[in-house]
């Protein structure tokens, strides 16, 4: 256990090692931490729409008829009409055939990824300013 410790300590004094900030303001280009304002440049909001007004009236409204999440994974029991809703309308937007929403571009990655690049000799390039 010394060794972790060390590690962490090691890492405390290197600065790197990551703290959780709770914000105590919305989300937005501005967010209020430890009772300072600072502005935020990590946010995946760009465009301010965890705010937007229309976007919170229709959680609200959602939120009240459907509880607050679906309660088990989408492959058990957990596909609702809202989800089918809104893959039905990327779909028409898109033109294509179906569309799937999940939880976050992270997810997204480690299914898309495997099933495109399964191959031995299968590479993926990313541009570097791809940051996800």
């Amino acid at each position: 256990m010394d060794f972790l410790a060390e590690e962490l300590n090691a890492m405390k004094e290197a600065g790197l090692y990551g703290t959780i900030r709770t914000l105590e303001s919305p989300q937005g280009a501005w967010v209020q931490i430890g009772g300072k304002k600072y502005l935020n440049l990590c946010s995946n909001n760009y465009l301010g729409l965890c705010n937007d007004p229309r976007v919170v009236a229709k959680v609200s409204e959602y939120t009240g008829k459907f509880g607050v999440g679906p309660g088990a994974v989408r492959t058990i029991a957990g596909t609702m009409t809202p989800h089918v809703e809104l893959e039905e309308k990327l779909a028409a937007f898109k033109g294509a055939e179906a569309a799937i929403v999940v939880s976050s571009g992270f997810a997204a990655n480690l299914t898309v990824i495997p099933t495109l690049a399964g191959g031995a000799e299968d590479v993926i390039f990313s541009d570097s300013l791809n940051h996800a």
